[in-house]
């Protein structure tokens, strides 16, 4: 999501109340929403002056193709703002695929605004509304929203609705659906804005008529039962379809993702059900499950598939049992595989489980995956053990992205019985690793604590890894390269008999807070720090 979007959000009364569960799930929604193609940075009254200094409008003289381009890229008010000034760039609103992003329509942060609460009549004819305080019209966003979607004719390029809460809206979520189906809705990113992790809304059937969709984003609903809608017409040129935080079965996943025949990419952030994903769709090339529960991920047959990220996602047992399985089958293409868990993922190539002892073997092992990420407590014997085998696996990786996790924290998974410390010996017994001798050119450790497991570990792939060109260590938070924790990690690592003696060694201090250290990139966490800021705003 874009940073001004959040921040224009953020102010606004609808997120104030929301409990701890709900802002949390909201942040990750926004973190991994799609910027709309349509930005409010450049408002149209600054964009140019009012007239050239020879008295000739030139811009109204361009092609009317050129104006649609330009029309489409403003905010919907200042989109609506130009049918003011001729009555050709009136038709030329009309015939413009919109950009309808809510919070546009609301004050722009750190300004003394209002919501504007237009009429149809204010967006067809383009004048500018009267302003209202957002404290006395709670319902004036869901009627601009309803006002914008009235009277533009279609179709809407993008419709963009993050800031609305629909319970207290569900005439007006019904009238919606009709006009995004009637009016061909290319993009719709519909976030239903709850304060209570129970609200439960019902999203309408209609959604499965709405054929022309390429994107779809849906968040805090329910979808409908499935079982009923046998005739749905479904997603015939849907490419990416995220689901945040939704309440639904195992069959309606099914039924949406069999009514997707070119989906490319598949989201779900915060599932309310235990996910169980079977992959068998021959034009996905990217699945991301994240932040959730799931009960089992197995790609069956997915041969354009290049990237499966699996992130903080927990079996549906409980804290007695966070295991899930995770299957590799037919996926030939596949370039990115994470983050695998020892010591809660149930690991299966083809039809073998993947076991400490396991060797490798052409039913053991996947030859695409070019970049593989763990996340492992490096310390407890159990998984430790595991990760060679994991390396066996995949043998041509080139880059190894290492989660380091605290050894003091238990995870309740397949590997939780027999933890223990690991031997120091472990890492000079292990034996070669193809993967490590032959391809690995880039190794990322993150979380580093300084730990003698950590340290052996880095040691090993050091002394192994005989094209490694750079080894990237960020420390955990609290620690810097030139505190003692980053000085003796530079000294063990310069006693090390390096493999290739030009390898790079890079050791960073980490980017983010305490609280956010195993968050997104940076560009994206910046959004998920303002909902931060407002949740310690509220619980403290």
């Amino acid at each position: 999501m874009d940073v001004d979007i959040a921040k224009t959000l953020v102010p606004s009364l609808n997120f104030f109340g929301m409990d701890e569960t709900v802002l949390t799930l909201t942040k990750s929604a926004f973190i991994n929403l799609p910027h709309p193609p349509a930005a409010n940075a450049a408002p149209l009254s600054g964009a140019v002056p009012a007239r050239a200094p020879d008295g000739v409008d030139r811009i109204s003289l361009l092609p009317a193709g050129i104006l649609r381009n330009i029309v489409s890229r403003l905010p919907v008010k200042d989109a609506a703002r130009t049918t003011m000034l001729s009555t050709r760039w009136r038709r030329v609103w009309h015939t413009t695929p919109l950009v309808l992003v809510d919070a546009h329509l609301l004050p722009v942060a750190g300004t003394t605004g209002s919501i504007h609460r237009a009429s149809t009549s204010s967006f067809r004819l383009g004048a500018v509304p009267p302003e209202r305080d957002l404290s006395s019209a709670p319902c004036g966003l869901a009627n601009a929203v309803t006002s914008v979607l009235a009277a533009h004719p279609g179709p809407f390029c993008c419709v963009y609705l993050t800031g609305t809460p629909m319970a207290p809206h569900r005439d007006e979520l019904a009238l919606w659906f009709q006009h995004l189906f009637a009016k061909g809705t290319q993009e719709l990113f519909f976030i239903n804005c709850v304060k209570k992790f129970d609200t439960d809304v019902l999203l309408p059937a209609t959604i499965f008529r709405c054929t022309s969709l390429t994107k779809l984003y849906i968040g805090f609903w329910r979808l409908p039962e499935t079982a009923t809608l046998k005739g749905a017409a479904g997603f015939p040129y849907l490419q990416e379809l995220g689901l945040f935080s939704l309440i639904m079965k195992d069959e309606d996943l099914i039924f949406v993702l069999n009514r997707c025949p070119v989906l490319v990419k598949l989201l779900i952030v915060g599932s309310r059900w235990p996910v169980c994903l079977r992959i068998q769709c021959h034009s996905l090339r990217c699945v991301e499950v994240c932040e959730g529960i799931a009960s089992e991920i197995t790609v069956v047959h997915a041969s354009h598939l290049e990237r499966l990220l699996m992130w903080d996602a927990w079996g549906a047992g409980g804290f007695t049992n966070l295991s899930f399985k995770v299957k590799i089958g037919h996926a030939p293409k596949l370039r990115f595989l994470g983050f695998l868990v020892p010591g809660m993922h149930k690991l299966e190539i083809g039809n073998t489980v993947i076991k400490a002892e396991t060797k490798a073997s052409p039913n053991t092992t996947v030859l695409s995956v070019q970049m593989l990420a763990v996340q492992i407590k490096l310390g407890t014997r159990i998984e430790a053990k595991m990760l060679p085998s994991y390396l066996r696996c995949f043998p041509n990786v080139e880059t190894l992205y290492v989660q380091s996790e605290n050894d003091d924290i238990k995870l309740c998974g397949p590997q939780s019985t027999g933890t223990g410390k690991l031997n120091l010996k472990f890492w000079r017994e292990v034996g070669p690793i193809e993967c490590v001798q032959r391809h690995i050119k880039k190794v990322v450790l993150r979380e580093f604590r300084g730990t003698r497991s950590e340290l052996d570990f880095l040691k090993f792939i050091a002394e192994h890894a005989q094209v490694l060109e750079k080894m990237v260590i960020v420390l955990a938070h609290g620690n810097s390269p030139t505190d003692s924790v980053g000085t003796n990690l530079r000294t063990k690592m310069a006693s090390a008999n390096w493999a290739n003696p030009r390898c790079e060694l890079m050791i960073f201090q980490t980017l983010f807070h305490q609280q956010d250290s195993k968050a997104r990139p940076p560009p994206k966490a910046d959004i998920g720090s303002c909902l931060t800021n407002l949740g310690m705003l509220q619980h403290n």
